[in-house]
This record gives structure tokens, sequence and C-alpha cells, in this order.
């Protein structure tokens, strides 16, 4: 099976999605080792010695917990896809001759459509008459 290129500069909404929901439940973990380190500490009454070895602006995780609810929103295709859907969509792509940033296109928007798939090649013939 191939996966989707862990390391490519562009990033479908799938990979963003994934990223969040995995920093997301790293910190859930973060969060309750040190809630049940506290509760350790309080209940064998030693002072509290233990300093966070992170901490996350609230900013950021505002940030993050609004985009992963955003992508995660019924009318979103993210919700649907996964690594093999992806890389079936773009070797099927790779017939056409789209560019790296209309293949994400089409995956982000998973068109259902012919119009919306217009409005990536409108883009694209815009772009190439300048």
């Amino acid at each position: 099976m191939e996966v989707v290129n862990q390391r490519s500069a562009l990033l479908s909404n799938y990979e963003v999605l994934t990223l969040l929901k995995e920093l997301e439940s790293d910190h859930l973990a973060r969060t309750r080792t040190a809630l049940r380190i506290k509760k350790e500490e309080e209940a064998a009454g030693l002072p509290r010695n233990h300093v966070p070895q992170e901490e996350v602006l609230e900013n950021l995780r505002t940030i993050e917990v609004e985009a992963i609810q955003y992508l995660s929103a019924d009318h979103q295709p993210s919700l649907k896809q996964t690594d093999a859907s992806i890389s079936q969509l773009t070797r099927s792509l790779s017939r056409f001759d789209l560019t790296k940033a209309e293949k994400l296109q089409i995956v982000n928007l998973a068109p259902t459509e012919a119009v919306e798939l217009y409005v990536v090649h409108c883009r694209r013939t815009r772009r190439s008459a300048r």
C-alpha cells in the first residue's frame, strides 16, 4: 500500500486533520500524566516541585481545536478519506496534465460534479494566460 508522502511540501486537509488529531492526543496524554503526578504528590504530602516541561500557548491550542472542528465537519471530505484513497485518487489523476497543487485541490474539494472541477481548470487557464 502506498502511503501519502509525509515530507511533501503540500498537505491535504486529511493530512492536516490527522496531524492535529495526533497533536491533540499527545496533549491530552501529557495533561493526564501531569494531573496524575500532581495528585500523587498531593496525596503523599510532598511540596509541589513538578514544573510542567511544556507549556502550550492557549491561542495555539484554540487554533488547533477549531481547525480539528472545521476539518471534521460533516461537509468536509477529509472525514471519509484515507491514505489509501488519496493515493489511489492521485494515481488516477496522473494521466491528466495537472500540477501537484491542482491535484491537492481535487483531493481537498472531493468534487462530485463537473462544475466543481471547472473551478480548478479555470484557475489553471487564467494562470497560464498570464
